[in-house]
């Protein structure tokens, strides 16, 4: 039978597809409880009170201290300066941008006191993540990733439809691997 031997053959690599990515899944769920992290999308997000606007000369104190902070760290690149009005105080930051857990100066906006960001999350995060998303190949990775669902979405017919003949057939124990 060509439909029970195919099936048979592509459910071996779709087994290992399914594994890895039901591994990959866990160890990032175990992850984000050992963060403290909710699922993206999930939780109440609080809305905080944005600041009023500060006046010119506020602004250009605010960009001046946190530039004066910026020159001093020799290590941070900066390409983009962010002032942030939501929360109960103003920040002025300044870094290269791009992925988070990059360096970054972060200051309370009225006195240039340096804030402490919380901890990214460890690099085997990210690293889970191209992981079970297919992302470490690059386009290649995402074309695997759709072939491969669709491959697990037609496994399923099929073993549906072998499962269906063998019971009308009345072989409820027959030799699948034959």
């Amino acid at each position: 039978m060509p439909l029970r031997r195919w099936h048979r053959w592509a459910a071996i690599p779709a087994g290992l597809l399914l594994f890895f990515v039901a591994l990959t899944g866990v160890l990032l769920h175990l992850d984000m409880i050992r963060l403290g992290q909710q699922p993206p999308g999930h939780g109440t997000p609080v809305r905080q009170a944005a600041q009023p606007l500060p006046s010119n000369a506020e602004l250009a104190a605010m960009v001046a201290r946190l530039a004066y902070a910026a020159r001093a760290d020799p290590a941070l690149e900066v390409r983009t300066i962010q002032i942030d009005l939501t929360g109960p105080r103003i920040t002025v930051g300044a870094g290269a941008g791009g992925a988070p857990g990059g360096a970054r100066l972060l200051l309370d906006a009225r006195t240039g006191e340096r804030i402490t960001p919380p901890a990214p999350p460890a690099d085997y995060h990210y690293v889970l993540q191209d992981l079970h998303a297919g992302y470490f190949l690059g386009w290649t990775g995402r074309i695997l990733s759709i072939l491969c669902g669709i491959a697990l979405a037609i496994l399923s017919v099929t073993g549906v439809q072998l499962w269906w003949d063998m019971r009308r057939r009345g072989r409820k124990k027959g030799l699948y691997w034959k």
